[in-house]
Formats: structure tokens, C-alpha cells, sequence
């Protein structure tokens, strides 16, 4: 094929937050998945995520942050054209889950792919959308793939790699998200390193 889906080395929970991120970008109208997100949801789907429960970070106030300050490479989302033809967009989706039993959120849904032809290449694809991860984020599940690799376990990819992958380039949108929230950054690597040195 050309090319290589990757979802299925995640453990459960980090499947749903990749998916989380992608359904949050696409609700923004986004066509590329960024760092924002990828935090906002790990904040949503993992709160018990050992180096982030400390935090009291909400998905709320990070999302607030990725609108206001974040890229603006945005299209007008999905939820507000359909309301402009009066359609509710949650209802929408409502209905196909009462119908089907499958909710678009699903992770068996989605999938991560990397294409052969252009390995630097990572896209998103669900029942929503597709979406491209932009380089930050695709570094982050390099990060975490590599992370996971050193810990001995190539298939179970979890949250915490996430977010050792979200931490890793300073320079990346959850960093900055992370520095303006308060966030004594220092404080959480360490535990965060302290956290990998015991798993």
C-alpha cells in the first residue's frame, strides 16, 4: 500500500486523544492539526494523566488560548454554516449514533496515516474529515513512537508519551499555550521525567 496507518500502536486512551484532537480541530474549522489540540484533549480524555492531574489544566482554557492566539488558518466551522441553513450539528451526529450505534468520535473510525511516497506526510482521517498534522504535531507522535521504543514497548504508545512528545520542542504552540496558563514549565518536566524514570 501506499501507505502506513499507526493508530494501532496507541493504548486506548492515547487513541482517543488523537481522535479527540482531530474532532476539536475540525469543530474549529480547521484543516490542520496542531499542538493546541492535541493538549486540549489530552487534558479532556486523560485528566488522570500523573504529570498533568497536578495542574487543574481544563480543555476549556486551553482551547481558549488556541482561538485566541493560536494559527489562523481557519475556515469557517462546520457547526456554524449548517446553523446558518438551521441545522444542529450535534443532533446531526446524535441521530447517526442512534441510528448506527457508532459515534463519529470513534477511534475504530479513524485513522492515522503516513504516506510512503511522502514519509513526512501525516493525515488524520475519520468519519468527520481529514486533516494534515502540521510539523509540530507530527513531531509529537514521533516523539512519543520514540519515547515508548526506549521504554521497551513499540506497541502501547500511551498519553504520557503524548505528552513527553507535546514538551519536547519548546518552540511548539502547547508550550507557549502551557507557559501563558501559568504553568511552572520546569517543575513539570521533572516530574514528567520523573514520571518515565519509574514506568
Amino acid at each position: 500500500g501506499s501507505e502506513v496507518t499507526m493508530l494501532t500502536g496507541f493504548t486506548q486512551p492515547a487513541r482517543r486523544v488523537v481522535v479527540r484532537a482531530g474532532v476539536l480541530a475540525i469543530d474549529a474549522g480547521r484543516d490542520v492539526l496542531g499542538t493546541g489540540h492535541l493538549l486540549a484533549a489530552l487534558a479532556e480524555v486523560d485528566s488522570t494523566c500523573l504529570p498533568l492531574e497536578a495542574l487543574d489544566l481544563t480543555p476549556f482554557a486551553v482551547l481558549a488560548e488556541v482561538e485566541e492566539r493560536g494559527e489562523t488558518d481557519r475556515r469557517q466551522p462546520d457547526g456554524e454554516l449548517l446553523a446558518d441553513l438551521g441545522i444542529d450539528l450535534d443532533e446531526v451526529r446524535r441521530r447517526a449514533f442512534d441510528a448506527t450505534s457508532l459515534r463519529s468520535d470513534d477511534p475504530v473510525l479513524w485513522r492515522l496515516r503516513r504516506s510512503r511516497a511522502l514519509p513526512l506526510r501525516l493525515t488524520l482521517t475519520g468519519p468527520l474529515g481529514i486533516l494534515r498534522l502540521n510539523g509540530q504535531s507530527r513531531k509529537v507522535i514521533e516523539v512519543a513512537a520514540t519515547t515508548a521504543h526506549r521504554r521497551g514497548d513499540r506497541t502501547h504508545i500511551g498519553c504520557e508519551d503524548l505528552l513527553w512528545g507535546l514538551l519536547a520542542d519548546s518552540s511548539n504552540e502547547s508550550v507557549r499555550i502551557l507557559h501563558r496558563l501559568g504553568v511552572d514549565l520546569r517543575r513539570f518536566w521533572t516530574d514528567l521525567e520523573r514520571w518515565h524514570a519509574a514506568a
